[in-house]
């Protein structure tokens, strides 16, 4: 215990002599990680950097070495930092009953020893960057940021006891929905990939930023982001090596190595090192610490190939093709991971799978949906059908509209009939954005987004509220859903 104590002492003497550091270069004009005009006004580091609001997103660009572009991103997002953290204080009290020093004292003494030195330096300039704005946040509340889903999700299950586990220590949420296909399926032979985040609306809707990020070395990235995240988070990624990068988490999943790299410090890195889809895969499984596992969509549009990741702690299987298409809805296809790390399953073949569950639970639903769309389309999937599927609302099961949790776009705030046996319905929870891109955008570094749900349907939640008074904690923090358009975003200078 004593041993423990003062290695958790050391950690936080690092992080403390780290930020002090950068503070103390801040004003210099040097290429390494520290911000050249941190403390030192608004000239120099900042003239390479641009924000920008449209279409309920803000547009981020940022350069440089890592300290730089680290400044840059946090005094250009500041307020959107400064929110997010706040609600997300309250959301994690209320949600996992710790509270921020709790993750804070994680991210310190298991998160921050596995981070590179290169990403250490962008969060310590992040840091400074809110300094500069007369914000008090350290470095050790952007890396608990970043790492907030790891901690809360996979972490902290892991240290819990069962009873802990079902009444405050999270199981992963089923996340988002989303399609990668290419070759004879689309329109033009090459890679159309899609997306749509669903979380609850408190955190979901604010993780509206899209990052244009220019680094020192590596690839150039444009991706949608959470506030502060040196990753994507919702996991929407073009880089310019022509390499496109999305995901669905795994469900059912647990498994955590305190000693491993966190996910999104190695997703990150793959973004921006990746020239090939093996690239990816080798980044994402070195060091890989389990935390976020997902089901990772990815495509070359090079070389017109695409490829799935099902990275657990345990198992990790990559499939490939030029053909055809994968889909992403907290599926797996690996039996043995199934077994080994989302037990209880959702996929008991015992039953006549797919349709006895269709009507059951939201994975199985959406793959009997993704088989059937498809399928329709094959050989005119683009952008614009890409967009279509992202707000589809159809249950297949049932051979109609039906909007809830069972369809490809979730709206559980409407819907009293639970997307996976066990969970809350109603609840605020549900798609909160989309995005596509294809080969012809990824060239050109864009992508089209759309902030809010897909298919731009509104909600107030006074009425809600008043019904359902155990959410009555996020009434501060709940913003209305509102319809903004599709955006098209390029990376600056493109």
């Amino acid at each position: 215990m004593k041993h423990r104590r003062y290695l958790s002492a050391l950690s936080a003497l690092f992080l403390v002599l780290l930020a002090a550091a950068f503070m103390l270069s801040g004003c210099s004009s040097s290429g390494s990680g520290s911000a050249q005009a941190a403390g030192c006004g608004d000239g120099g580091i900042l003239a390479k950097a641009s924000r920008e609001e449209k279409g309920g997103w803000v547009f981020i660009h940022i350069e440089g070495a890592p300290g730089d572009r680290g400044y840059q991103y946090g005094h250009l997002c500041a307020p959107e930092i400064d929110d997010f953290i706040t609600v997300l204080k309250v959301y994690l009290q209320n949600t996992t009953g710790k509270d921020w020093d709790f993750y804070r004292n994680a991210a310190a003494t298991i998160m921050a020893p596995r981070i590179e030195k290169e990403y250490m330096d962008e969060l310590a300039g992040i840091a400074a960057g809110l300094q500069a704005r007369g914000m008090s946040y350290d470095v050790t509340d952007m890396i608990a940021s970043n790492a907030n889903m790891e901690l809360s999700e996979y972490y902290l299950p892991s240290i819990s006891t069962t009873t802990e586990k079902i009444h405050r220590g999270r199981i992963p949420k089923m996340r988002c929905s989303a399609f990668i296909a290419t070759g004879s399926c689309t329109k033009d032979g090459n890679v159309v990939m899609g997306h749509n985040s669903w979380d609850d609306y408190i955190i979901g809707q604010r993780g509206k930023i899209i990052l244009d990020i220019k680094p020192s070395s590596g690839y150039s990235i444009i991706m949608q982001a959470w506030p502060g995240f040196i990753d994507s988070g919702t996991d929407f990624y073009v880089n310019s090596a022509g390499i496109v990068i999305t995901e669905t988490t795994i469900g059912n999943y647990s498994g955590f190595d305190t000693q491993g790299v966190p996910e999104f410090v190695r997703a990150r890195k793959a973004a921006q090192y990746s020239a090939s889809l093996d690239d990816f895969v080798r980044i994402m499984r070195e060091n890989n610490n389990g935390a976020y596992a997902n089901s990772w969509l990815i495509g070359d549009v090079n070389t017109r190939e695409i490829g799935k990741l099902e990275l657990g702690l345990v198992n990790s299987s990559f499939y490939r093709s030029r053909q055809g298409y994968y889909d992403g809805e907290n599926y797996v296809d690996d039996s043995k991971m199934i077994r080994d790390e989302c037990s209880p399953t959702c996929w008991d073949t015992s039953q006549n799978w797919p349709m006895a569950l269709a009507n059951t639970n939201c994975v199985t639903a959406r793959r009997l949906r993704w088989n059937a769309l498809m399928t329709q389309y094959k050989g005119t999937v683009d952008v614009e059908l890409g967009k279509q599927f992202e707000a589809d609302q159809y249950e297949q099961a049932l051979g109609r509209i039906n909007p809830g949790g069972l369809v490809l776009m979730a709206r559980m705030e409407i819907t009293n009939v639970p997307e996976m046996p066990g969970f809350e319905a109603p609840r605020p929870f549900g798609a909160n954005d989309a995005k596509v891109v294809d080969a012809t955008l990824a060239k050109s570094m864009s992508f089209w987004a759309r902030i809010g749900h897909p298919d731009g349907s509104t909600f107030t939640w006074d009425q809600f509220l008043i019904d359902n008074p155990q959410f009555a904690w996020e009434a501060p923090y709940l913003k209305p859903l509102e319809d903004n358009p599709w955006t098209l975003f390029s990376a600056s200078g493109r």
